[in-house]
């Protein structure tokens, strides 16, 4: 059961990833402000994010995209783990989808887990990527893209 100070919305990876743009969605910045204190990100965006910027060539681009991750993606969002429900989870999204020829990638489907388990809402702009997942299990989709 979610208790009212527990987040609501899971942010995937391009939900955060649109934050640094210089054009921002304005939707998907409406919806944020509309939802300031009720997001999360899980651990598996974090480690997406980490490892986008470090792949980058040093240089001011990757400074200043691994600051945005340190000091505005760390303060403003809680970071959901991988907890022992969530790893079951994962295992039925893996084991269930494959058997039906319709596997899941790996981190979205941890991803889908994290939120699962939490009983949160997933907001990604790649609905496409967990639509399986959602009609398989009890996933709930939003893309703040669209209005």
């Amino acid at each position: 059961m979610i208790r009212d100070e527990d987040e609501h919305y899971l942010l995937d990876s391009n939900i955060v990833s649109e934050l640094f743009r210089y054009n921002a969605d304005f939707n998907l910045l409406k919806k944020m402000v509309s939802h300031s204190s009720d997001m999360a990100i899980s651990v598996i965006t974090l480690d997406e994010l980490l490892y986008g910027v470090k792949i980058l060539a040093d240089g001011h681009k990757k400074n200043a995209l691994m600051d945005f991750i340190q000091n505005d993606v760390r303060e403003n969002f809680k970071v959901k783990i991988l907890s022992e429900k969530a790893a079951e989870i994962h295992s039925d999204i893996q084991s269930q989808l494959a058997k039906i020829g319709k596997p899941s990638p790996y981190d979205d489907s941890l991803i889908a887990a994290i939120a699962i388990a939490e009983e949160m809402t997933l907001v990604t702009r790649n609905t496409k990527h967990f639509e399986t997942i959602a009609e398989h299990f009890p996933l709930k989709l939003e893309n703040w893209f669209e209005e």
